[in-house]
């Protein structure tokens, strides 16, 4: 109830904001309170958008804004959100996060499950079936026109989407869907260890 109630006074006052500002003022005021200003966020709960490719970012806003994405945390921070922005505002806040410059994220990681990660990411594993993440995420995680960024992003944050790719919640995601049954648990947690390390 409380979080349903500081949405609402939240989507009143992004209403307001969308009256009188342009995209980036939008970001600065409204988005940086979870992803920071300039994208790059500090907590593992908000994916980092800074450099993010901006098709990805469209199709991710309006899936929020149609609520196709019905993970728990696209309900809780998104739909609502998402749901106060139109087709241009969506375009300009891609265009903006797109532009921003990458930090190196500053969250530990285990140093341990690096080199598993890349292995995997760089050259998937065929006895499993698994494609390696490169194919279409990029050799840098640096994302592609069908595929988002993954460098430098929180290792919580893939790990958590990846266990929703097991789920009927982002439909759009077909290809990980297939992808993720070929996955263990371990596997999961290297590969985020290893694209939070890259820059």
């Amino acid at each position: 109830m409380r979080i349903a109630c500081l949405l609402a006074v939240f989507g009143l006052g992004l209403s307001t904001a969308l009256a009188a500002g342009s995209p980036e003022d939008i970001a600065r005021q409204w988005c940086a309170n979870c992803h920071h200003a300039d994208g790059n966020s500090i907590s593992p709960l908000f994916p980092r958008l800074a450099g993010q490719q901006p098709a990805y970012l469209e199709q991710q806003l309006r899936a929020f804004r149609a609520k196709d994405r019905s993970d728990r945390s696209a309900h809780d921070y998104m739909w609502g959100i998402a749901g106060t922005l139109d087709d241009a505002t969506i375009s300009g806040l891609a265009a903006y996060f797109a532009a921003q410059k990458p930090s190196p994220n500053p969250n530990p990681v285990d140093s341990s499950l690096v080199s598993a990660g890349h292995e995997l990411y760089l050259n998937g594993r065929a006895d499993s079936g698994t494609t390696a993440c490169a194919t279409c995420h990029g050799a840098k995680a640096e994302g592609s026109v069908i595929a988002p960024r993954l460098a430098g992003q929180h290792a919580a944050y893939i790990v958590k989407q990846l266990h929703v790719f097991e789920t009927s919640q982002r439909p759009s995601a077909t290809a990980m869907q297939a992808i993720i049954k070929t996955l263990s648990e371990s596997d999961m947690r290297a590969l985020g260890a290893y694209v939070q390390t890259l820059p």
